[in-house]
């Protein structure tokens, strides 16, 4: 129950943090956050990871093996990708809007990349897939008009285009993120050494960014409000995901995800968005629907839940998710 507790713990603070955040940062803000959360994330994970190693007497690195880098290679070009993309996402679209696309593609793009794979899946977990990304189309839907106004948008067609294709491909990105830390965890690399290595490319794309006018627009928070979101929205919330993704299947973990836009969106109302019926029932239904698949998977077999890991000798806590978002 407490690895459930983290992870609702995450998704809140997470989906309050898009929602504080949407509407309110300019493209500079949003790589400047970007910088400051995932450096900030990759310095708290190294440290973690430096502690880890002198309490236990472990190797500085994990046994590598064949292969092993080119995967933290791709680690970190589908982190920036789902981070970039979304915290840039924000600056175009309403979150509860973004989240619902990113929430809505994971399932079915989880289910495709393991079908793709040779893997097989049960028809139930491509009937819960099919049905969380559906609730999440309802949320997108009902939540777009409501929240895109163009009185209080400056984002026009295009960039509500661009937001949204981003936002699509943020939720590629983190299904991508939670098979390679998977494939990483049969290797028995360490949590803590996956998470301090999988953000180098974020924010050395944030930083380089924000050299260029072109893409960074003038921000409007200043460096202490950003650092104090930055810390409090994403490191805090993704050490939290992680314990809690290590100690539950990553189904689960995912489904639990999917609750993300309903509660951004709950979460912009009580910041003064306008909400409305058809909305707010959509939301309902997406937190049902993520709800009940949570519990679905959880009443599954180990071995149903998810296919079997191959555990490295040298540890018996390998990175079952990877902490996907």
């Amino acid at each position: 129950m407490g690895a459930h507790v983290l992870i609702a713990f995450s998704v809140l603070m997470q989906a309050a943090t898009e929602a504080f955040l949407s509407g309110r940062i300019s493209s500079g803000d949003s790589l400047r956050f970007s910088l400051l959360a995932f450096l900030g994330c990759t310095l708290l994970f190294l440290a973690v990871n430096r502690l880890g190693r002198a309490k236990n007497r472990r190797p500085a690195r994990p046994s590598s093996g064949p292969g092993v880098w080119r995967l933290f290679a791709a680690l970190n070009v589908a982190s920036a990708v789902t981070f970039l993309g979304l915290y840039v996402a924000l600056v175009w679209v309403p979150a509860a809007f973004a989240a619902s696309l990113m929430a809505g593609v994971g399932p079915i793009a989880a289910s495709t990349l393991a079908r793709l794979s040779g893997e097989a899946r049960p028809t139930a977990y491509w009937a819960r897939s099919v049905g969380l990304f559906a609730a999440s189309l309802v949320t997108a839907a009902a939540v777009q008009p409501s929240l895109l106004d163009t009185s209080s948008w400056q984002s026009g067609p295009a960039a509500s285009t661009a937001g949204a294709v981003l936002a699509l491909l943020a939720g590629i990105g983190a299904t991508v993120l939670a098979r390679l830390s998977r494939r990483l965890g049969e290797r028995g690399i360490a949590p803590s050494f996956v998470m301090a290595h999988r953000f180098h490319l974020t924010y050395v794309l944030a930083a380089l960014s924000l050299t260029s006018h072109q893409l960074a627009e003038p921000p409007r928070l200043d460096w202490a409000v950003t650092a104090l979101v930055a810390f409090g929205g994403v490191v805090i919330p993704l050490y939290a995901l992680q314990i809690g993704a290590q100690r539950t299947a990553a189904t689960v973990t995912m489904a639990l995800l999917a609750a993300q836009p309903g509660l951004a969106y709950l979460v912009q109302g009580a910041l003064g968005y306008p909400i409305t019926v058809q909305g707010t029932v959509a939301v309902v239904l997406l937190l049902l629907v993520a709800t009940a698949v949570a519990r679905a998977e959880h009443r599954l077999p180990a071995d149903e839940a998810e296919p079997p890991v191959r555990r490295h000798p040298a540890t018996r806590r390998s990175d079952a998710a990877g902490a996907p978002r």
